[in-house]
């Protein structure tokens, strides 16, 4: 079992080169399964970018996956049960603080305390973020108990770990717990036909929730080869032996750099093969823009090297924001009476859209050009 990271800028071409990666791997005979890891809102764009090949008229062994269709495919049976709440949660935890006053040692005469359900239930809660099980918690016990000075914590761990597992045992067969989902998917992973032997990519992520971290670990070690992409500076970084304290909190890609040193401590504690790095270093997407590429690359350095000007990039400076977007609008119709682009070629971006909405709706509908601004509404 292999692990390679693909490494670069934006716009180097690391979701293209996993693309075709998987094109490669369709056209080729055989059937080991393959699995595409993305982000939810990416997952169609990944499926048509894959089915615009001509040599791909479909396929059947490959699943364009994001973390909750991936859990659902793992225990699909399981979530048809009534999904709990935090206050769900919460009455359960009661009831078992209730029902287990004489076996309980410290949270016994603190039942009717205001809050200890809920204090309990973020406790339990942030146990299954953590995939940690009752045996954990035994498993540390017996650690504790090898030294008096921690009778109190290990009785204050014995209590939690009886709630827990009556927790487990309550909601079993009735309900299913999100968090406990997590941990419950990792366990089915080995046993899962189109995840064992599989080629693995991952792609878009700038990081990953602990649980997510955990269900992406099975993966590894249950695929035969894993390929992962992360938008970052490769120079920035010690790729043979990152170390997190090296990191600076103020780069510009520090998620990633981050998560990058989270996937290399996973891949070191399974003892998993870690491929040299495929490093992309050229800024495909701003190949006919070189001005762009300079951006991309400059944009929030101290003394960056200068550039000549071109038509490419224009500085308005403009009194208000109607005037600004005035002169977007005019520019946008130029672009499409004379210059032959699309509507759909162009994109307007506001650092904070609730100053622009408004002028936005105004002089747009005024010139009839058709647009959507991507900004979230409340259902109601």
């Amino acid at each position: 079992m292999a692990v390679q990271f693909i490494l670069g800028r934006s716009g180097t071409g690391k979701t293209d080169y996993c693309i075709r990666a998987i094109i490669d791997a369709l056209s080729a005979p055989g059937e080991q399964p393959l699995i595409l890891l993305v982000p939810e809102q990416a997952s169609y764009q990944a499926e048509r970018s894959i089915l615009s090949d001509n040599r791909i008229d479909g396929y059947h062994r490959l699943n364009v996956l994001s973390f909750d269709r991936l859990q659902f495919l793992l225990l699909g049976k399981n979530t048809a049960r009534p999904a709990l709440s935090n206050i769900g949660r919460q009455m359960i935890i009661h009831r078992i603080l209730q029902d287990n006053t004489d076996k309980l040692q410290i949270f016994d005469s603190s039942t009717a305390r205001p809050g200890l359900s809920r204090q309990m239930a973020k406790t339990i809660a942030e146990l299954h973020r953590y995939t940690r099980t009752p045996d954990d918690i035994d498993r540390l016990l017996k650690e504790l108990r090898k030294d008096e000075k921690n009778n109190l914590t290990a009785v204050k761990f014995a209590d939690i770990e009886l709630i827990l597992r009556e927790y487990l045992k309550f909601i079993e067969d009735d309900f299913y717990d999100p968090d406990v989902q997590v941990t419950t998917a990792c366990k089915a992973v080995p046993a899962a036909n189109f995840a064992r032997g599989a080629k693995l990519w991952v792609d878009g992520f700038a990081g990953f929730a602990d649980a997510e971290l955990a269900l992406l670990a099975e993966l590894l070690k249950t695929a035969e080869d894993a390929q992962i992409a992360l938008c970052l500076e490769p120079s920035n970084l010690n790729l043979s032996n990152p170390s997190p304290e090296e990191l600076s909190p103020v780069s510009l890609f520090s998620p990633t750099e981050q998560t990058y040193c989270d996937l290399f401590e996973i891949i070191k504690k399974n003892k998993l093969n870690l491929a040299e790095p495929i490093i992309l270093e050229r800024a495909m997407r701003f190949s006919n823009c070189p001005q762009l590429g300079h951006i991309e690359k400059h944009l929030f350095r101290h003394k960056a090297p200068k550039l000549k000007s071109s038509e490419s990039i224009n500085v308005l400076s403009a009194p208000n924001e109607r005037a600004e977007v005035r002169f977007v609008a005019r520019t946008i119709l130029r672009l499409v009476r004379q210059k032959n682009y699309r509507y759909r070629d162009i994109a307007v971006i506001a650092s904070d859209i609730d100053r622009y909405q408004h002028y936005i709706q105004a002089y747009f509908n005024d010139c009839r050009l058709p647009f959507f601004i991507d900004r979230r509404k409340p259902l109601n």
